[in-house]
């Protein structure tokens, strides 16, 4: 039922564009984040939700804003300076344990969830030329992602027998990662065929390279985000990061392949392609 209804809600907002796909970053960076806070309470570890809350707006209305950013003060290199010193000041007061843990647990939060999953709404609207380039290009982050990671599983699960890195993700096989990684070339091999990243208007020239590129970051860096996440809840002493989308884990469950695969995506096209 989640991905029944979720994804054609997603298909649309990325259609949309603008505010309403910066809004719907914004949600789900602000879950995400409270998710990640929250996993520290095994451990006694307090992160100071209201300056992760603040820093996550900020971030997203950042790429939201992109090269024509009005307010200087939303630049993250600024923000995250002014952020450390608010955060370390303010636990100055706070009378809780763990201070050391309670700072990096909070600026960690910050870096790990805002700045990297807010990259989505920079890719979006990364051609101010032609904004259809920008919604075509995070289309195919999304649908390459989940081609991805649902054959990863599929054939991991039928087929999997020798584990991949089971000290941190016991379920996952090198089957299961080698049909993922074959999966986003085959999607990535259509998507070129059929031209569909070509527009006279575009800023950017889409290379056969470049296709190839996008199958690495998909296959393997989005793939990464999986495992990085497994490695923190098994630390964590946990299963799923939240029970928010019941049977399916929480937020950072499901967008954790996107929170490395979008920026590494984002920074390849910004400095190699436009």
């Amino acid at each position: 039922m989640v991905n029944a209804l979720g994804i054609p809600a997603i298909v649309f907002l990325i259609y949309l564009g603008d505010l309403p796909f910066t809004a719907f970053v914004s949600v789900v960076s602000l879950i995400a984040i409270r998710e990640f806070y929250l996993l520290g309470a095994n451990r006694n570890i307090y992160p100071q939700f209201i300056a992760g809350y603040a820093m996550t707006i900020l971030i997203v209305l950042h790429y939201y804003f992109g090269p024509g950013n009005p307010l200087r003060i939303l630049r993250p290199g600024e923000l995250l300076l002014i952020i450390t010193v608010l955060v370390v000041f303010s636990e100055i007061f706070r009378k809780k344990e763990n201070s050391l843990s309670n700072i990096t647990n909070t600026l960690g939060g910050i870096v790990y969830i805002p700045l990297l999953l807010g990259t989505m709404v920079g890719l979006r609207g990364i051609d101010p030329i032609d904004p259809t380039m920008g919604m075509k290009l995070t289309f195919c982050l999304f649908v390459g992602v989940w081609t991805c990671d649902s054959t990863a599983y599929f054939v991991g699960l039928n087929w999997g027998k020798n584990k991949l890195i089971e000290r941190i993700s016991p379920k996952k096989t090198v089957e299961g990662g080698a049909a993922g990684l074959v999966a986003a070339c085959v999607f990535f091999y259509f998507i070129y065929k059929s031209d569909v990243l070509s527009s006279q208007y575009s800023m950017a020239g889409i290379h056969k390279i470049d296709y190839i590129i996008f199958s690495i970051i998909i296959g393997i860096i989005g793939q990464s985000g999986d495992f990085a996440e497994s490695l923190m809840k098994r630390d964590m002493g946990v299963k799923d990061t939240s029970s928010f989308l019941a049977g399916h884990g929480g937020v950072l469950d499901r967008f954790d392949s996107l929170i490395f695969s979008s920026p590494v995506m984002f920074l390849y096209l910004k400095y190699f392609v436009y």
